[in-house]
């Protein structure tokens, strides 16, 4: 008989914010049994996100922040930067020792979450949308009171829903810059490529396919040979061929340059929501 080795959590988990990414992190815990529905307790300002996750997957709703504090071993912070610290004040006094607080907030430093947090142990990390299907990818940092059950966890939560790299923590903002960010890129690519086919005469479901098909074999096949991607280019690129002229088609209009200078500007945009955390009426991830 077959033994299941999987990990899983046994610690109470408490979800403030159950925005697109509050909701991803949460169904991303289920779908990989990593916890159980009542193992988990959320809160959002909107009534009616919560609601709807709840009677989705039987989490706990909370009537607050605090109960989820108070009722959670590991907490993650799931609201956007912008609203970070007005979000914590609040909820300073109620987090101890005992807490694990882990933070998605996009470019909020760690001193920050710790000034924040009272003593509790603070992780920051940034994943990305595809860890609810179990397909992420995430960076993260330990903060100053860490002991090894904190990675650990991390490295059980995050390495199950995909991959996990720990990181000096100026290294973060590239994080969110390149993977944090970078599915929205890909899906913007995805699109241009079935518009091309539909442009060359394919029918638009078929070309959707197609093209979502390409990239995701692509992705596994670089992952799984682990070689460099010119490798793999070359191997498809014949002398004289359609590739050849594609790509140089791509290379005249600056395809690379475009996304070199994409990955800059949302390194640097994170950096900026680090140091600015004004209020705005927008709260979710």
């Amino acid at each position: 008989m077959v033994m299941n080795t999987k990990p899983r959590l046994f610690e109470s988990i408490g979800v403030i914010g159950t925005g697109k990414m509050g909701t991803a992190l949460i169904k991303g815990l289920l779908k990989e049994k990593l916890v159980k529905p009542d193992q988990i307790i959320a809160y959002d300002i909107s009534n009616e996100y919560l609601m709807a996750l709840v009677e989705e997957t039987n989490i706990n709703a909370a009537l607050n922040n605090q109960q989820v504090v108070e009722q959670s071993n590991i907490v993650f912070i799931c609201v956007k930067p912008q609203v970070f610290e007005t979000t914590l004040q609040k909820l300073q006094t109620a987090f101890t020792r005992d807490h694990l607080v882990i933070s998605i907030a996009a470019g909020v430093p760690l001193a920050t979450i710790e000034r924040l947090t009272g003593n509790a142990r603070c992780i920051r990390i940034m994943p990305n949308m595809p860890f609810q299907i179990g397909e992420g990818a995430a960076g993260y940092s330990l903060g100053t009171r860490n002991d090894n059950r904190d990675s650990e966890i991390v490295e059980i939560v995050f390495g199950s829903l995909g991959k996990v790299f720990h990181f000096p923590e100026y290294l973060l903002d590239a994080v969110t810059g390149l993977s944090g960010t970078g599915p929205a890129y890909v899906f913007v690519f995805i699109e241009a490529l079935a518009d091309g086919g539909v442009l060359a005469g394919l029918p638009r479901r078929e070309a959707l396919i197609l093209s979502a098909q390409t990239v995701m074999g692509a992705a596994k096949l670089l992952l799984e040979q682990n070689v460099h991607p010119g490798v793999l280019k070359d191997a498809i690129m014949s002398p004289g061929g359609t590739t050849a002229s594609a790509l140089q088609l791509m290379e005249a209009r600056g395809f690379r340059s475009i996304l070199i200078d994409a990955v800059e500007a949302a390194t640097k945009k994170s950096q900026y929501l680090g140091q600015n955390t004004l209020s705005y009426s927008d709260h979710l991830v």
